[in-house]
């Protein structure tokens, strides 16, 4: 039992090696993940005056989010187009690991892009409880991983999975909180926010740049984090049999 499970693993690691260095850390990828959170940020900034402390954990939870989901549209519609989706399907591994590898290749990236945004403004403002906000960026990079291969399931080409996943990524930025505080929204728009993942993700990176932590609401945060990695997954994989049968 525990060989075939140590096998298993095996195979989630290769996959997610051969995803992260054929999808990931690339040049480009790597630019955009590093670059868009910052010229949305731009854009919306402009001619307000917005704290540190507010803005940081917007900033690295949209890393999180564009990282470890946006390039999940990108390589499961292209290995579906070009076949070597259905040669992993033909090897000797399930669609459940399968799926376990590739998102544990977004999870790096979109960790590593995380912790990037991190050192680079740590010296703007200081981060009182360092290892909740690792945590934090963790959990959120798993959540937004398998959240980005869940968007991408329903396409079969690239041109046709890219529209639509930019335009909900887009859209639940401006509306979870990173550029505007929730409380100030609408009564309908904060219902809204409330129902979407990257609300979360935001709040407990705040409340762990936070100097007075409320775990509380920290746990709560992650584990509604958790409990959308689970939901994402489960629908992941249901779906996905139903388009490959």
């Amino acid at each position: 039992m525990a060989e075939a499970w140590i096998e298993e693993m095996k195979r989630v690691f290769y996959i997610a090696e051969k995803d992260v260095k054929i999808y990931f850390f690339k040049g480009p990828n790597l630019t955009f993940g590093l670059l868009l959170p910052v010229v949305l940020y731009v854009a919306f900034s402009i001619g307000r005056t917005v704290e540190s402390a507010f803005v940081i954990p917007g900033l690295v939870a949209m890393a999180a989010f564009f990282g470890a989901g946006a390039i999940q549209a990108v390589s499961l519609p292209l290995e579906r187009r070009t076949g070597t989706f259905k040669m992993l399907l033909t090897a000797p591994t399930s669609l459940s690991t399968i799926i376990f590898g590739k998102t544990l290749a977004g999870f790096f990236f979109g960790t590593f892009l995380s912790v990037v945004y991190t050192l680079i403004m740590l010296p703007f403002s200081p981060l009182p409880n360092l290892l909740p906000f690792f945590l934090a960026i963790l959990v959120s990079s798993l959540m937004f991983s398998v959240f980005g291969l869940l968007l991408s399931v329903p396409f079969q080409d690239i041109p046709d999975a890219m529209p639509p996943a930019t335009v909900v990524r887009i859209a639940m930025v401006f509306i979870c909180g990173v550029f505007t505080p929730i409380e100030t929204m609408p009564a309908s728009l904060q219902t809204v926010a409330y129902a979407l993942p990257l609300t979360y993700s935001v709040d407990a990176l705040r409340q762990a740049m936070s100097g007075s932590l409320n775990n509380q609401m920290f746990l709560i945060d992650l584990a509604v984090q958790i409990f959308y990695s689970f939901v994402f997954l489960f629908a992941t994989i249901k779906l996905l049999k139903k388009t490959i049968e």
